[in-house]
């Protein structure tokens, strides 16, 4: 199950909302819709993580059935992701495969309520000051590739999040190239109280009744 709790529905159309950056905005209560329908779920957790676990969002009925979880794949959708990955492989230099890196890895825990200390899925590791991060899996566990760390002379932080926790942080040892292990817990927040709201993807019909509806009021 995931870190991040599901949202409550909410009954305001998306079709009706106006277009911004990120998705569209409610006009019932100003707040951004973000569009996650098309992301995958590690780069919904990242991105609710960097605003603080409190987006509202625009989520396909997949999505909000299997939260926290990939949606499952046809087979066409299997053979085509399959496809794209040996192209895409088959792409790259042999200069840029051997490229030198340090390989961060470990396991996010939290205590629970019970007082012990369990792992914890989903949570968010991030390099701070910049986009590269990663997801733990369902048993809290986590890779994290840094390209180029050992041509740096400074350490660098590293931040683990999740929607209820404290964050806790941990600097990489500067020159550091290769494979490091650093296991985090994360405490319980007291004090966070969030409601966030879904907003479900409107079907092609409903996209289509909308259009001909606002065509036939400017007609009028």
């Amino acid at each position: 199950m995931s870190a991040l709790p599901k949202p409550q529905p909410c009954g305001q159309s998306w079709l009706a909302m106006k277009a911004t950056a990120n998705g569209r905005r409610c006009g019932q209560c100003e707040k951004e819709i973000y569009d996650f329908s098309a992301m995958s779920w590690p780069a919904i957790a990242r991105t609710q993580a960097a605003h603080g676990n409190a987006l509202c969002g625009m989520y396909a009925p997949a999505q909000l059935e299997h939260w926290g979880q990939a949606p499952p794949e046809s087979a066409c959708a299997r053979l085509a992701a399959a496809t794209a990955l040996a192209l895409t492989l088959s792409a790259i230099p042999a200069a840029a495969q051997t490229l030198a890196a340090t390989t961060l890895s470990g396991t996010v825990r939290a205590v629970s309520s019970k007082g012990k200390p369990e792992p914890l899925p989903f949570a968010t590791v991030l390099l701070t000051g910049t986009t590269i991060g990663v997801t733990t899996d369902e048993h809290g566990y986590y890779e994290l590739a840094i390209p180029d760390a050992g041509s740096s002379t400074e350490a660098t932080t590293v931040v683990f999040t999740s929607i209820g926790y404290e964050t806790a942080q941990w600097e990489l040892p500067p020159q550091s190239p290769g494979l490091l292990q650093h296991d985090a817990l994360l405490a319980i927040n007291l004090n966070t109280s969030l409601s966030v709201f879904s907003v479900r993807k409107p079907t092609v019909a409903a996209r289509a009744g909308w259009t001909l509806r606002r065509w036939f009021g400017r007609s009028q």
